[in-house]
């Protein structure tokens, strides 16, 4: 997959309405022979080509008298007004789920005509977003959007995009889930080539300016729209931003209830915060730019959404859970993702792209060190406990070897935290000494660098 594809600013433009006309009365009909106005009626049919099935509940708002219409379950719609209909605009959650926004036609001078009003089907999405490219098999999917600058309005212009997933096929030519394309030079950018049901991890960075890395769902659609916000660098090398602002929102219950003692996080902080009573919550210091925040409460499924965090102006972030079904009599404790990140664990270790060790593996060890001692391509530096380091070789032209990037339950940590961790508690590791081949939410945008990740009881018990 090439890493800079052709692009053109009215791609996105041109593919975003596609209708066909037809069954339309002659002009030589008794209809326009009687010389003046009757009322119009408009038989049609809103169609996703994508998914070929019609669009039930659609939306068709009628021009020049502002009325509207909703298509039934098999698409149909009939639109009547006191005078000649002269645009017929089409309105549904597809539509905006694929960045296609709304389908519009423009009619010509006939009465009662009949018309379908239809997106593109997949096969010419593709040639219009990604002209010139194959499509591969499996990975039919396109993600596009816009990059802008958290003021809200700056666009970057040849930032680079990372895509990446943890299912499905792999990119032929490099054999890792993930590769890169640039933004055009009004911001906007087309990933042609993404797995169109499995879950994407996006991110955006330049040498200035950089966002979070965001999860966009998997979706039947072959098509989806993710825009990005980033946050100004204030050191590069570090990924340090310049600007952060503080963040509040609710969360609430299936029935708009605020939910107490929630925990929120958000990407890119270490230290996350409680809900009050009403559900409410505050975090400040938060690096401007697209983000992902968690929210969970004990008895409710755990739920993440993106999140975009501007210098000012941020929207209030509104999340939903819902509460988890209970077998009767069963008590339920703080045991929110601990099956979560077991299951992510175990499966990681089936598929077995990096080494893992678990906590057999690891009671065998003799201490912390000792448990990374003997991984292939995984340097163990010091002479100690207390001073070992961990390296990875370096992926590029220059060789050499770079310091593994530590996570810790989730949180990106270091090896100076580990030196002082009893080795009891740990019970898991995953080390990937290629970076690309470490699940996609944690591979960090500043480096190429390996990735470690250390699990603890309390993370897989809590």
């Amino acid at each position: 997959m090439p890493s800079d594809l052709p692009m053109s600013p009215m791609r996105a433009l041109t593919f975003a309405v596609a209708i066909v006309t037809a069954g339309a009365l002659p002009p030589g009909s008794a209809a326009h022979a009687m010389g003046r106005a009757f009322p119009d009626t408009v038989r049609g049919v809103v169609f996703d080509s994508l998914s070929r099935r019609p669009l039930a509940g659609a939306t068709v708002m009628i021009e020049p008298t502002g009325q509207s219409v909703t298509t039934d379950d098999l698409g149909r719609f009939v639109a009547i007004a006191n005078e000649k209909i002269t645009r017929l605009t089409a309105f549904h959650a597809v539509l905006d789920r694929t960045g296609i926004g709304s389908l519009t036609t423009v009619l010509g001078p006939e009465l009662n005509p009949r018309v379908t009003i239809a997106t593109p089907s997949a096969t010419v999405a593709w040639e219009r977003l990604c002209p010139g490219i194959p499509r591969p098999v499996g990975r039919e999917g396109v993600v596009f959007g816009t990059a802008r600058a958290s003021d809200g309005t700056t666009r970057i212009a040849r930032a680079r995009i990372r895509i990446t997933w943890d299912k499905g096929p792999a990119d032929r030519t490099t054999g890792i889930r993930q590769f890169e394309v640039r933004t055009d030079t009004i911001g906007t950018y087309y990933a042609c080539g993404v797995p169109a049901e499995e879950t994407a991890y996006i991110v955006g960075y330049s040498s200035d300016y950089a966002s979070g890395n965001v999860a966009i769902a998997g979706d039947s659609l072959p098509l989806r729209k993710l825009d990005l916000t980033f946050g100004k660098l204030k050191d590069a090398a570090s990924g340090t931003f310049a600007t952060t602002t503080t963040v509040t929102g609710f969360v609430r219950d299936e029935r708009r209830r605020g939910i107490a003692e929630a925990s929120v996080d958000i990407d890119g902080l270490e230290v996350g915060a409680k809900t009050d009573a009403a559900g409410r919550f505050r975090i400040a210091n938060v690096p401007t730019g697209s983000r992902m925040v968690l929210a969970r409460a004990v008895g409710y499924t755990p739920t993440a959404q993106p999140v975009d965090v501007l210098e000012r102006n941020t929207e209030e972030v509104q999340l939903e859970l819902t509460r988890s079904i209970l077998l009767p009599n069963v008590t339920v404790t703080e045991r929110l993702d601990v099956p979560v990140l077991r299951a992510e664990f175990d499966e990681r270790k089936r598929i077995g792209f990096g080494a893992f060790l678990d906590s057999a593996a690891v009671a065998r060890k003799t201490n912390v060190r000792n448990i990374f001692e003997g991984i292939p391509s995984l340097e163990v530096t010091g002479r100690d406990q207390t001073g070992f380091r961990l390296f990875t070789p370096q992926l590029s032209m220059q060789g050499g070897a770079c310091a593994a990037n530590v996570f810790l339950d989730g949180r990106k940590s270091d090896t100076f935290e580990l030196h002082a961790f009893p080795k009891d508690w740990i019970v898991g590791v995953e080390v990937y000494v290629r970076q690309p081949n470490a699940p996609a939410k944690y591979r960090p945008m500043t480096n190429a660098c390996g990735v470690v990740l250390v699990w603890t009881r309390q993370a897989f018990m809590k």
